[in-house]
């Protein structure tokens, strides 16, 4: 009867540190392009909520695309955040559908029909001043006043065959000026291969105008930098939401759906919007204090990702030609 006794009580202590040990190995593998502080807010964040570990591994979008791909046998990553939703509509046979109940508060569009991406935020494109070079009278108010000769060199943007941002910019100017647009756009400007570069060469005085991210301009002027100033196109600035999704097959899903419900969450998109000044998704967002509400700002209502992401391959093609060619 005591021998009974001690094993049924040692296969509930077994049973006992089995499950222990699979909660306290709860965790998301995390993939993303994001800052590292960004990355950490949210990482603690969760982690501090739900007691469920984040492992971040900090890449670029066209590399985590590719790893993605290259593991879809075996995955080792669970969420992807955040690219271009084109991007993230390109890899979607390698998501897996999750409608968030947070999703609820995103405007149309904004979740894959499958829900296998989910927007989180939106970056407007816009273009970045440094006052201290550009006169008052003399500055920009569109996209086509950047294909004026009085621009020439002094304008720099980022090459989209390397960022997604930087394609965004391009495809938003074929749509709105066809390749004449691109050409002028082109032949005025300096093209670096870096979207960070362009803000923080903008703000350093390097150049006296970029195009770029409205948050990365908006950081600065939070900031305390005075030289610094946006300009709202008034042809249509671009707006271009970045998603998340959740691997097909991915080796902890509910976490994985834990953690997307968390990043979209109100909460959370205000908290990165007052650390980071990131645009928020969701309609019910909290006051971007400090930007214009999105009524306010003229935006081109023509600009779809989804199209975006069918001419990538053309658009590109083209803009290396353009390039060469000069």
């Amino acid at each position: 009867m005591r021998r009974h006794l001690i094993k049924f009580l040692t296969v509930l202590l077994v049973v006992f540190f089995a499950f222990s040990g699979v909660a306290s190995a709860a965790e998301v593998v995390l993939y993303s392009s994001n800052p590292s502080e960004l990355l950490d807010l949210v990482s603690k964040g969760f982690e501090a909520k739900t007691g469920i570990k984040v492992s971040v591994v900090r890449l670029g979008t066209g590399e985590a695309m590719k790893r993605i791909a290259a593991e879809k046998d075996k995955p080792l990553c669970d969420v992807f955040w955040s690219g271009d939703v084109a991007v993230l509509e390109n890899a979607k046979e390698n998501f897996q559908t999750y409608r968030s109940p947070e999703a609820k508060a995103l405007p149309a569009g904004y979740m894959e029909k499958e829900a296998r991406w989910t927007a989180s935020n939106a970056h407007v494109m816009i273009i970045m001043v440094n006052k201290s070079l550009v006169k008052a009278t003399e500055m920009p108010k569109s996209w086509k006043d950047l294909f004026d000769p009085k621009w020439k060199g002094k304008i720099v943007m980022a090459n989209p065959e390397k960022s997604g941002s930087a394609y965004a910019q391009a495809y938003g100017i074929h749509k709105l000026y066809g390749w004449d647009g691109i050409n002028k756009l082109i032949a005025n400007s300096k093209i670096l291969d870096s979207s960070s570069l362009i803000y923080k060469g903008v703000a350093a005085g390097e150049y006296p105008l970029g195009v770029t991210m409205e948050y990365a301009a908006h950081r600065y002027i939070v900031g305390g930098d005075k030289n610094v100033g946006i300009v709202y196109p008034a042809d249509g600035a671009f707006m271009a939401p970045e998603a998340t999704g959740i691997v097909k097959n991915c080796p902890h899903p509910e976490e994985a759906k834990k953690f997307v419900d968390y990043l979209i969450s109100k909460k959370v998109v205000d908290e990165i919007f007052d650390k980071f000044s990131r645009r928020p998704a969701r309609l019910d967002a909290g006051d971007t204090e400090g930007l214009p509400s999105l009524k306010k700002i003229t935006l081109l209502k023509s600009f779809d990702p989804m199209e975006a992401n069918r001419l990538e391959k053309e658009i590109l093609s083209k803009w290396k030609e353009i390039v060469l060619s000069r």
